[in-house]
């Protein structure tokens, strides 16, 4: 969040001394957008490498939680696999 908000705040900044400087529209808001890009990347270093690590951890723990579902799953796929059948009216189906 804090990241997000300070690129946010760099593109305003950008964006206001563009239009100080006269530059109006779409020029406007490409150099603001540039501008910003290239002081966020030196300025907010420490910030995106924090967001980086609350993405990656927040992705493994993901990655964790559907390995422990398809493992319970596969669990329960071999569990109904392995019982007898019954084929009293033609129809195969696992004994409950």
């Amino acid at each position: 969040m804090t990241y997000n908000l300070c690129r946010l705040g760099l593109f305003l900044g950008c964006a206001v001394l563009g239009a100080l400087a006269g530059l109006r529209g779409l020029v406007l808001i490409a150099a603001a957008l540039l501008v910003s890009g290239v002081l966020s990347w030196f300025l907010l270093a420490r910030q995106r490498a924090a967001m980086a690590d609350v993405v990656g951890s927040a992705v493994t723990r993901g990655r964790g939680r559907l390995a422990a579902r398809t493992e319970a799953e596969d669990a329960y796929v071999d569990s109904v696999a392995s019982q007898p059948t019954s084929t009293e009216d033609g129809v195969t189906r696992p004994d409950r």
